[in-house]
């Protein structure tokens, strides 16, 4: 077994790749924007409702994104990352001008003087690196922009910079023209190193390509401070699979959370949690409903809004409740452009040598481009692995008001027992990734 596997208990990497290409070796860094320091609670606090129209605007594209992605997968296991495309995205609306810029923003659910005044911040929150008590990082959050200019391609310096400012954006140049085999090489260990090696292919760029945009996103997490592996149930679970065959085996016991399952008209959910907050939110569908029909826009953002509660005050009982899972993996790996034009983006995709109205590009260069293709690619890997290491945990306790002694509690079990729909969120609550499995 490999050291990343006995180091993790989640592992998930996501990376969305954006092509332009003209109509009609390696890399050299052109410029590169400070380190994004990790948003603090307080500043999250201080941004208050400004932090939220972003992170509502993100979250409601992966609603949209993520059921008409995952249907193009054949994968049993899907796995996406709507965050990562929407930062992708993001940079796109900002080199574009014109309708296409417009057609952009409406998609991204918020105009561009939105976008780029709180971009850094909701890039900065979504960034985080967690240490032991020896200093030894033990669960990170690692993003990052980048934009790729073939080699001689002329680009409007005020472009460039914004990117770097304002989106935290790399930018590198790469003969994708005379050197195609060796510019594709330098994207695909790029990409190799920024998602810790999980992600290693050749997205064959064209040798017509003039601009790649790039986002990765890589996160590692753990589930508690001891490094322990999460017990696995007693007794064994029959898991009734996609396929309607059943699988024997024992589930991995996550830990209680104060609240019990909601149900929406065809699902069941709840949550588990993660050492430092992140929450993998599961929808099970009830009887002889199906994953497409809970996958669903509607659903997810339901599931954005959902009060789990916890304490009842009529017969003054509190319900703490913990999710019993199995282990799994997932995967994506398609061009999403069909999607994305059916989420109103069309001109970014036109050749303007053949319409006069394809892609505007203007504010980036004057060379004619357009977008060939947007290749999105996710793993996601679930198990019962920890870190093992030495913690030392400091807590601040707030004053809190005392339960009632004659509160009775009661304990539950949310069992996932069949295949089911999972949200993975950050501690703010946004959607990192998303997806189906069919099959453990």
């Amino acid at each position: 077994m490999n050291r990343r596997s006995e180091l993790s208990a989640l592992l998930c990497a996501g990376v969305m790749l954006v092509s332009l290409s003209a109509c009609g070796g390696g890399k050299t860094i052109l410029g590169e924007p400070e380190k994004a320091v990790p948003l603090s609670y307080i500043e999250r606090r201080e941004k208050g409702e400004t932090f939220d129209s972003l992170l509502s605007a993100s979250n409601a594209f992966a609603a949209k994104f993520g059921p008409k992605a995952a249907a193009l997968s054949e994968e049993k296991n899907v796995v996406l990352s709507p965050v990562s495309v929407y930062m992708a995205l993001a940079l796109a609306a900002q080199c574009a001008s014109g309708e296409t810029a417009s057609e952009l923003y409406a998609a991204l659910n918020a105009p561009r003087e939105t976008i780029r005044a709180e971009f850094s911040d909701f890039y900065r929150s979504l960034t985080a690196e967690y240490t032991d008590s020896r200093g030894k990082v033990e669960a990170r959050v690692d993003l990052g922009n980048s934009i790729w200019v073939n080699e001689g391609t002329p680009v409007k310096e005020s472009c460039v910079q914004t990117l770097a400012t304002d989106y935290h954006c790399y930018s590198y140049a790469a003969d994708f023209v005379r050197d195609n085999a060796g510019a594709n090489k330098a994207v695909q260990n790029f990409v190799k190193e920024q998602t810790h090696g999980l992600i290693d292919q050749d997205f064959k760029l064209s040798d017509q390509t003039l601009f790649a945009l790039i986002n990765t996103l890589y996160l590692k997490e753990i589930w508690n401070d001891e490094g322990d592996e999460l017990p696995l149930t007693p007794k064994s679970y029959s898991f009734t699979q996609g396929d309607g065959s059943e699988k024997t085996l024992p589930l991995m016991q996550g830990y209680y959370a104060s609240g019990r399952a909601i149900e929406g008209e065809n699902f069941t959910s709840f949550f588990t949690r993660t050492l430092h907050g992140y929450k993998l939110h599961f929808l099970v569908p009830k009887e002889d409903v199906s994953l497409t029909d809970v996958f669903t826009e509607e659903n997810l953002n339901a599931l954005q809004t959902a009060d789990y509660g916890g304490y009842d005050e009529e017969t003054d009982t509190g319900y703490c409740t913990r999710c019993l899972f199995p282990a799994y993996e997932a995967n994506f790996d398609e061009e999403t452009q069909d999607v994305l034009k059916e989420m109103g983006i069309e001109r970014f995709f036109r050749d303007p040598g053949k319409y006069r109205d394809g892609c505007e590009f203007e504010t980036l260069t004057e060379e004619k481009v357009f977008c060939k293709k947007v290749q999105h690619v996710a793993k996601l890997k679930v198990e019962r692995r920890g870190i093992e290491g030495a913690a030392v945990t400091v807590v601040g306790m707030d004053a809190a008001t005392a339960p009632d002694p004659a509160t009775k509690f009661v304990y539950e079990d949310f069992v996932v027992d069949r295949a089911f729909a999972f949200v993975l969120t950050d501690p703010y609550g946004v959607t990192l990734f998303s997806g189906i499995v069919n099959e453990v």
